[in-house]
């Protein structure tokens, strides 16, 4: 089976498609530059990782233009980092790029990497919002796509657990929303891991250390 995998340079989507090729689904992995602070650090490493990895080499979508629009802690620098972070409409976004890359392929299955819901901050990481917009692209497209979310059921502990299994080089990812060569240790991203398994195995940030 194909699937249109939605892809960053973080360790969610990489083990995503690690998790889908083990399944023996073909991967077609989607790239959206949506105008986030850390996009080019990002797409380096979501190139340089699944390079690593023996993945498909991702296709880049650049629509920068909707961050540069809508602000957000994670678009804009005036912003907080943090408590602003939430960019209205992201993962719809997200989800219309790789289902409308999807529908021109032929392809009717699209994978998003969203965790467990339990951990949830925004209204567009829930089921119900993944099965809402899955009607509405359906419609939009006049197609059949289906929308899956494989790591739902997963905590940023059992990602960086299966990363390891894996044997995916968690020093090559990125994973940052400020976009800097080094962690910030401020944003959503950075607190999740820090919260979840600590710093020491990733050397992105500055002290390295828990």
């Amino acid at each position: 089976m194909a699937v249109v995998a939605l892809v960053s340079g973080g360790i969610d989507s990489l083990v995503m498609c690690r998790m889908l090729v083990k399944q023996g689904e073909e991967v077609s992995p989607v790239f959206v530059d949506y105008g986030q602070l850390a996009a080019v650090n990002e797409w380096t490493a979501c190139k340089r990782t699944f390079e690593i990895s023996d993945l498909p080499t991702p296709e880049k979508v650049d629509v920068r233009g909707y961050g540069e629009f809508f602000k957000s802690g994670i678009t804009d620098e005036s912003l907080d980092i943090r408590k602003e972070a939430f960019l209205p409409g992201r993962n719809l976004l997200l989800l219309l790029i790789g289902s409308s890359f999807a529908h021109q392929r032929g392809i009717t299955n699209v994978a998003i990497g969203l965790l467990s819901e339990a951990t949830h901050l925004f209204p567009d990481q829930t089921q119900e919002f993944i099965v809402n917009a899955n009607f509405a692209l359906n419609s939009a497209l006049g197609s059949q796509l289906s929308i899956a979310t494989p790591l739902i059921n997963f905590t940023k502990k059992d990602i960086v657990r299966l990363a390891k299994e894996y044997e995916i080089p968690l020093s090559e990812t990125y994973s940052c929303h400020l976009g800097e060569e080094k962690y910030c240790g401020r944003c959503i991203a950075c607190l999740e891991i820090i919260g979840s398994v600590g710093k020491a195995s990733f050397p992105q940030f500055e002290d390295g250390g828990d």
